[in-house]
């Protein structure tokens, strides 16, 4: 009966530590921050992407990757402004399937970039945005750690279709 109840007790203290401890997924998704946030990415949580004013939780996760500094915008319209959204009923017809041009279509000089980055980037992202704080993705983290390296990847390459970068620059950066 004793050692019963030091079971019971025992059990009782470590209990609520058992708790604190992170599930996989929970793993997964701090090491899917921790490798975005090393490759210069900036994650916070956001609406989704074709919500309306004051509608949606803040449910999905926007991975920006910020312009670099020192590069001019091209004097072209609509580079820097505009959002792609998979699989939404809003929004106008885009050359690609599933994605609908939510407000403001990217300038066509671009369109291949854009394609490009839609087809490499993993089947979870919802929205591919420019804005003036840079180049985003809207997800909900649903996917394998390799997929920051893709998504990383794809917002370089795009971010050098909007932005080209001098290769002095380049290389001081790297």
């Amino acid at each position: 009966m004793t050692y019963l109840l030091i079971v019971l007790v025992f059990a009782i203290i470590v209990s609520p530590m058992l708790w604190l401890r992170q599930t996989p997924r929970q793993k997964l998704v701090t090491a899917m921050r921790q490798q975005a946030a090393r490759a210069g990415i900036h994650v916070r949580l956001v609406r989704p992407p074709d919500a309306r004013e004051g509608e949606g939780r803040l449910e999905f996760v926007s991975y920006n990757l910020p312009w670099l500094p020192k590069t001019a915008s091209l004097p072209l319209p609509r580079m820097e402004k505009w959002l792609l959204v998979r699989q939404t009923r809003r929004g106008d017809p885009s050359p690609w399937a599933d994605w609908q041009w939510l407000g403001r279509e990217a300038n066509p000089a671009i369109h291949d970039a854009i394609a490009a980055a839609v087809q490499a980037l993993p089947q979870s992202v919802s929205a591919l945005e420019a804005s003036a704080a840079g180049l985003s993705i809207y997800w909900q983290e649903r996917g394998e750690l390799a997929d920051i390296e893709s998504i990383n990847s794809q917002l370089i390459a795009l971010r050098e279709a909007i932005r080209p970068s001098d290769s002095k620059q380049e290389k001081s950066i790297n």
